[in-house]
């Protein structure tokens, strides 16, 4: 009788040969004492990154799967949505009770078990949807001594509950695959956000589900890189794309009112910088397609018209009478929601 697959561990690459050895080798190396599955999803790569992964089918055909797309299918604006797309490929075929997201280029520190402890932690706090660890940030090519942790770790106290409040309050936001997360079996992510399953949309999606519980250990490896999609972005589109408050709201509009409750200077900053013509690039605009929000739609035209300046000026006395005078009611966040999100004819 086949056993119940526990953990789906997905893990994610493009021309990452090497890397992706160094990835799975460091998954193999773990100590997990249930039945897991480990999911190698390629996208179009050129350097014998996919027929690695074949390999590792071959030699441990019971326990890991090889499986390739081609992320051009998606009309990709940038790296993330390719990404996103090869993340879809790869949770297509999960099915443990729980889903863990790895990039090839990073791996895990030498002697960890983390995926059982955080497992454990999860089958402990039935109530949570998450469980998060911390991570540990690396240049690569440098020794590990080099890094440094995301967070201080006294964050990350062993069986500390975090709910989304906190979450989004507190400034918790970590990279997803500090995380495992439960699977719930009535929500495809795919479907819900196809290229757009990426990084803090996998973690928010989950958070609709139940709060984090966290494991004090630290050994994710994260290889920070010259090309990343984060460091070779430009200052403006970074501006925009990385405005999680917005684009969270905007995405999974059930955190909306918390993103505009706990943190509206930060969309307030971006409705200042749209007010002064901020330019973003033309890959940056595409990747803005498909959302429809009124923020976005501004900052993807060249010349606003006067009802979109004056919807503006309002967007901004509204913000600074929630930040300023504490009129922070439903009333005022619905109010701030309908003008930078919501896109009808007012």
């Amino acid at each position: 009788m086949q056993k119940e697959i526990i953990l789906s561990i997905i893990v994610i690459s493009h021309n990452q040969k090497k890397e992706l050895q160094r990835c799975v080798e460091s998954i193999l190396a773990q100590q997990i004492p249930f039945a897991y599955e480990l999911i190698l999803s390629d996208d179009r790569s050129q350097d014998g990154t996919f027929e690695l992964a074949q390999e590792y089918q071959a030699n441990y055909p019971s326990l890991i799967i090889a499986t390739q797309c081609n992320s051009d299918e998606c009309n990709p604006a940038n790296n993330s949505q390719r990404s996103g797309w090869n993340r879809c490929n790869g949770y297509k075929l999960a099915t443990g009770k729980y889903i863990a997201h790895v990039d090839a280029d990073d791996y895990f520190r030498e002697g960890s078990c983390i995926y059982q402890r955080q497992v454990e932690m999860l089958e402990k706090y039935t109530e949570c949807s998450l469980c998060m660890q911390n991570v540990w940030i690396l240049t690569e090519g440098d020794s590990v001594e080099m890094g440094r942790e995301w967070a201080p770790q006294t964050r990350f106290a062993e069986g500390r509950i975090i709910t989304a409040e906190e979450f989004i309050k507190g400034d918790y936001f970590i990279l997803n695959q500090a995380f495992i997360q439960r699977r719930n079996p009535d929500a495809d992510p795919t479907v819900l956000y196809g290229k757009r399953y990426v990084d803090a949309i996998i973690t928010y999606h989950h958070l609709l589900y139940g709060p984090i519980v966290c494991v004090d250990a630290c050994d994710y490896m994260y290889m920070k890189h010259p090309d990343a999609v984060t460091t070779s972005m430009k200052l403006n589109d970074r501006t925009v794309l990385w405005n999680l408050q917005l684009y969270i709201s905007a995405v999974i509009p059930d955190f909306a009112d918390r993103q505009i409750k706990y943190k509206p200077y930060e969309i307030l900053l971006l409705v200042n910088q749209i007010r002064h013509g901020i330019k973003i690039s033309d890959s940056a605009k595409k990747s803005l397609i498909g959302l429809d929000v009124f923020l976005y739609h501004c900052c993807q035209k060249s010349q606003l018209d006067k009802c979109e300046k004056i919807r503006l000026f309002v967007s901004r006395i509204a913000l600074l009478c929630l930040i300023h005078f504490h009129l922070n009611t439903k009333c005022m966040r619905k109010l701030i929601y309908n003008l930078v999100i919501t896109t009808k004819k007012r």
